[in-house]
Parts: structure tokens; sequence; C-alpha cells
């Protein structure tokens, strides 16, 4: 049987290709240190913490290409600093080569690494051996940044170091915005304002790309940017359509943004709840506010939104005094406002107008209900300055239901009625005849009617139109003509 060669967990045998440019980068910086730092300015902490680092990188430089005797290893001058440490154990890979890779695995991917000296830093071998990735590089100087809290930003071109004050590179500001597709457009509503103190810029991203965004853009401006606090040299500012009500989001919901716990779709919506929460609490601008789907309504463009007729406008006004708070509407239809009020107020207002109307509600059909009862109402409005009679016979009775009818606009329900309204009576029938004469409605149906009949019918158009053109002042006296010439008299009771 063939052996097997034994291999630590967590390492792998490392290709040819591999070594061969892992042995050129460790050339690189066996000839210049300078590879492994930030550029600096010599003048701030940062310039001043690097310039020693690069010091004791250069005597482990010496020791490597000049091994020190017996005695110079032991008093000599030695590598003091974490990362010079780690840059003389990763230069041994020049002489001993890279068989076999340790694997690194972490949140952003794997590395493949050569684990070299005694409790020397992984981070900071990783950062050295790997220096020309533009994520692994800065592995090497994270304890830096937390001592002294520094400001390192990681561009295509090496890394930076702007010491213990943020000053972020417009080269990488244009990076991230390009890549976001950001342009240079400023908005002052719905949007995203993410500014960066240090170099006073401010990107925009508006809140319908926002709801289509499936990432954290503002991560993308700390991707590159190493930091203890890397939210120092920003501020957050989301402008929704409920600003002009609710300025403030509540500080968690941003904390989880800037965390980079939750989209961007994700923190709009977050925050329009908020803001919709708060409104609906009585904590926005004082007064009576209306939301229906993104828009701020006052209470008349409201009522013109959702209205279509004087019926709806009566509903919506009548609910409204006795709502006194503010309203989130999800959609801009009277029966989802209707559906909205119904259980506080709506079945109360139907039951005031009518005992026991709301008991035909069935979950969805409270605008029905309503607007049923307002029909009646306004019907009722419209013929409620007419006399009313007792004591009617049943021809002059159904004469004054009919009018009536045609009065308040429903001359089809009123044809309607005549042809239903079954009577034997030679008098009723005339009276029958001459309104469908007036309301040119007697083609189809002579058959039903007799010579007699339709010829007093006749006779009586001209009374009948009178009193179809009537007003609530000459009712009475029109409808006691029609009454005398069938035969009835003049003199009726009034209720």
């Amino acid at each position: 049987m063939k052996k097997r060669k034994a291999r630590l967990r967590g390492t792998k045998t490392a290709g040819k290709f591999e070594q061969k440019k892992l042995l050129e980068r460790m050339e690189e910086v066996l000839e210049n240190p300078r590879l492994l730092l930030p550029k600096t300015n010599k003048n701030d902490i940062g310039g001043k913490i690097y310039d020693k680092v690069h010091e004791d990188m250069l005597i482990a430089k010496e020791q490597y290409k000049n091994p020190p005797s017996f005695i110079s290893s032991i008093f000599g001058k030695k590598p003091k600093d974490p990362l010079s440490k780690a840059y003389a154990a990763s230069l041994s890979i020049l002489d001993s080569g890279a068989p076999v890779m340790a694997v690194a695995r972490f949140p952003h991917g794997e590395v493949n690494y050569v684990m070299r000296g005694y409790g020397v830093s992984k981070e900071k071998l990783i950062g050295i051996q790997n220096h020309h990735h533009r994520l692994w590089s800065r592995f090497a100087h994270l304890d830096y940044v937390k001592k002294y809290k520094l400001f390192i930003y990681s561009l295509e071109k090496g890394l930076v170091c702007t010491g213990d004050v943020p000053k972020y590179p417009k080269e990488l500001w244009d990076e991230v915005t390009s890549r976001l597709k950001i342009g240079d457009k400023q908005l002052n509503s719905n949007c995203l304002k993410i500014k960066c103190k240090s170099l006073k810029n401010e990107a925009n991203i508006s809140n319908r790309k926002m709801r289509k965004s499936k990432e954290n853009s503002y991560s993308h401006f700390l991707k590159d940017q190493i930091s203890v606090d890397p939210d120092s040299d920003f501020e957050i500012d989301l402008l929704t359509f409920l600003s002009p009500l609710v300025s403030e989001i509540d500080s968690e919901i941003i904390k989880e943004y800037q965390k980079g716990m939750i989209t961007d779709s994700k923190f709009l919506e977050n925050a329009i709840a908020f803001q919709k929460d708060s409104i609906i609490n009585g904590e926005s601008i004082p007064g009576q506010h209306f939301v229906v789907a993104n828009e701020i309504l006052d209470k008349g463009a409201l009522v013109s939104k959702l209205c279509v007729s004087k019926i709806d406008e009566a509903i919506v006004e009548d609910l409204l005094a006795e709502f006194p708070d503010s309203l989130i509407l999800e959609q801009g239809t009277l029966a989802y406002f209707t559906e909205k009020l119904w259980e506080d107020y709506g079945s109360a207002l139907a039951n005031k107008i009518s005992n026991n109307s709301a008991n035909s509600y069935n979950g969805n059909n409270s605008l029905e209900i309503l607007r049923k009862l307002y029909d009646q109402i306004i019907k009722e409005s419209l013929t409620s300055d007419y006399p009313r009679f007792s004591s009617l016979g049943e021809s002059l009775k159904m004469l004054d239901k009919v009018i009536k009818m045609v009065k308040i606009g429903e001359k089809n329900k009123a044809i309607k009625y005549i042809d239903d309204f079954n009577s034997n009576n030679n008098i009723t029938k005339s009276v029958s005849w001459a309104v469908l004469n007036c309301l040119n409605s007697t083609s189809s149906r002579a058959w039903k009617y007799g010579k007699e009949e339709k010829s007093l019918g006749e006779t009586l158009s001209k009374q009948m139109q009178l009193l179809l053109d009537s007003t609530p002042e000459n009712y009475k006296e029109r409808f006691e003509s029609i009454s005398e010439s069938i035969g009835l008299g003049n003199k009726l009771e009034v209720i």
C-alpha cells in the first residue's frame, strides 16, 4: 500500500505557482521593507510610529543578509517591534521555501500563509506575506490601530495612515461613490445623506434606490478604512416622506445600519415604521395629520383623494368629526378608510343613523353600509321640504311616491315601481299612464292599458308635467288639481 504523507489539520500543500509568487513577494520586501508600511506624514503620530518600525525592520533585514555571530546574536541589537519580528520570521521563507501553507478562515474569506517564528502573531504573518492584497495587508497593522487610535486607509496603490485624525482620501471617496453609482446630484428630501466630515463631501442615495437595494451602502465607505471608531468621520441623515412630521429616527435603528446588520431597504423600512408609530402616538408635529401611502395630506386633500361624490364626502367628514388623532392609511381608498375606522367610529355612526344597521357588517362591507345609509339621508333631504299628505287613496298615494322618486333622480326606479304596481283600478292606471307619458316611457307598455285609461291619462298629462316640475311651495296646489281632475276632491290634509 502506498504511504500517505501526514499533513497537519488546517494546512495545505502549496502549489508551485503559489510558492513562486510568495517567494517573489518576500524578495520584494527584503529589498524594500517600506512596502509593508503605510504612507504617513512624518510630523504626526503615525509617521513617528512607523519610522521606528522601519528602523527595526532594517535591523531584521541586516541580520538576515549578514547573520550575526553567536556572541552578537546574544548581545547585539535585535528587532523588538512585533511587526519587525514577524518580518524577520517571514524572511526565513526565502531559505526554506513554502511547501506547506496554513489556511486562515475569516468572515471576509480564506487566506494562505506560512507559519514561521515562535509566538509571532498570525495576523502579522498574513499581512506581511500578502502585502500585495488590499484586504489582507491591513492585518499587519491592526494592533497599531487599536493601541494608538490610528486611521489607516487601504487604497489600490497601498496603505495610507493619517495619524490619529481621520482624513478620508478623495481617491477612496471617488472609488466608493463610483462603485455605488452615486452621482454628484444633491437631494433635499427622500434620500439617505452620508456625510464625510474630514473630506467635507456628501453622498445622496434616493429612497427609491434604497427600496431596491439588497446591500448596506454605508458599509462601502468603511470597507477600506481601518479604525477603532470607523463612524467618527461620518454622519448619517435619512430623510423620508415622513421627515417633515418626524425628523428624528430611533438611534438603535441607525446603529443597526452603521454596524452593517441591515440592508438599505430594511433601514428605510424600519425608519418609516418608527416614524409612523411616532405620528400615531402623537410624538410628531402637533395637530392632526393624514398619511396615505407615501403622501402627507391635510384634511381637504384627504377628502379630495378618497371621495368621488357628495355622499362619500359626507361619510368622511362625519367620521373625521369623531376621530381626533392622526391617521395612517396604507391604501388610498375610501373602503380602506372606512374599514380602518369602522370598529371604533364607523359602526357607532351607522347605528346612530339607523338602529342596528351595523349588524349587517360582514368584515369588509363598511363602505357599502355607510353609503346606503347616507344615500337614503340625502334622498330624503331632497324631498324633505315637500308636503306630506295623510289618508291618500291608492292612486294618489302611488302618484306621490312616484313623483318624489323622480325628484331625487330615480326616474328608472319610479318607472319600475309603476310597472310592478298591480292594480285593477282604472283611475290608478290612468294616473300611471299620465306619468309614463311625461317620462316618455309609454311605447313598450301600451298593451297594459285600455283605451279609456289612456284617454284619461293623456288629458292629465299637462297637469302631471306641472306636478313633476313643481317646487315645495306649489306642490300641494298642483297635487290637489290632479286630485280634483280624477274626482277625488281638491282638499288634501297635510301632515
